[in-house]
């Protein structure tokens, strides 16, 4: 990304939130949409305002009957005993445990690895954010609540997750700046193929004391293949997706159908 005397040196010219309301247009993002965004700054060069324009002028496009939804996942406050790349020796555990605040829906910091935009919109005005503490979703608009409510400790990002509400409702991805590797939804797939379960732990407080709990989950891909399937996707439904180009041209923006790609991303990994 771009700093402002970086732009005034090449002779480029900022991204303004007038510019992002056209892109949203052309994106055919509107009143009453339902979208899961994920996004990146450095795709815009430099945009005045940062992530409270990006925030603003997308709520302000699909208004109050819409509903913005980000990943807020807090996968850092893991128990270090199922951790990999790298693992800890065993003799950290018990330190780096006690050293571990539980999950606060309304203080925990999103994983860095999400970005400034997903970290900026957990703690923004009128956001309610899911419970899971390893894989919540932050949501702001008209069904954040329910969205983001009874969230099961259980296959957190599956059939009964957030991503599976947004499933059923016709939501929309919207990628500025990211890719496949960045678009959480192709998880919920992989709850489709009958992987053997795991243990996972994160803290909690129950009734005001740090409890560490387990819950089950399947073993998911960190991005392995993620950037493949995203290319097969984008080729067969290249006429269901609208594409346009941020800042300099360098990045794209593309917003699809979730229902779609996660269908696409289910049968690619049953015949994969």
């Amino acid at each position: 990304m771009y700093n402002l005397v970086n732009m005034i040196e090449r002779g480029l010219k900022p991204f303004y939130k007038r510019d992002f309301g056209v892109l949203l247009e052309r994106m055919n993002i509107s009143t009453g949409d339902v979208v899961i965004l994920h996004a990146s700054l450095k795709a815009f060069g430099y945009l005045i305002g940062g992530e409270d324009t990006l925030i603003g002028t997308i709520l302000e496009r699909i208004g109050d009957s819409g509903t913005l939804v980000m990943p807020a996942q807090t996968t850092h406050i893991s128990n270090p005993k199922y951790w990999e790349n790298p693992s800890v020796p065993r003799e950290w555990e018990e330190m780096i445990r006690d050293s571990i605040a539980p999950f606060d829906p309304v203080r925990t910091p999103v994983a860095k690895e999400l970005g400034r935009v997903a970290g900026y919109f957990a703690f923004y005005p009128g956001v309610c954010r899911s419970g899971h503490p390893m894989y919540s979703f932050a949501a702001c608009g008209k069904e954040a609540r329910y969205v983001t409510g009874n969230h099961g400790m259980d296959y957190g990002l599956g059939g009964d997750s957030p991503l599976g509400k947004l499933y059923g409702m016709g939501a929309k991805i919207l990628l500025l700046g990211t890719d496949f590797e960045s678009n959480t939804s192709i998880h919920l797939a992989e709850y489709q193929l009958g992987r053997p379960d795991i243990m996972e732990s994160a803290p909690v407080l129950v009734d005001g004391v740090k409890k560490w709990i387990e819950f089950k989950n399947v073993d998911l891909d960190v991005f392995d293949d993620f950037l493949d399937v995203e290319e097969l996707f984008f080729k067969k439904d290249s006429d269901k997706t609208v594409v346009s180009n941020i800042g300099d041209g360098s990045a794209l923006a593309r917003v699809f159908d979730m229902k779609e790609c996660v269908d696409f991303c289910t049968e690619y990994y049953r015949n994969k």
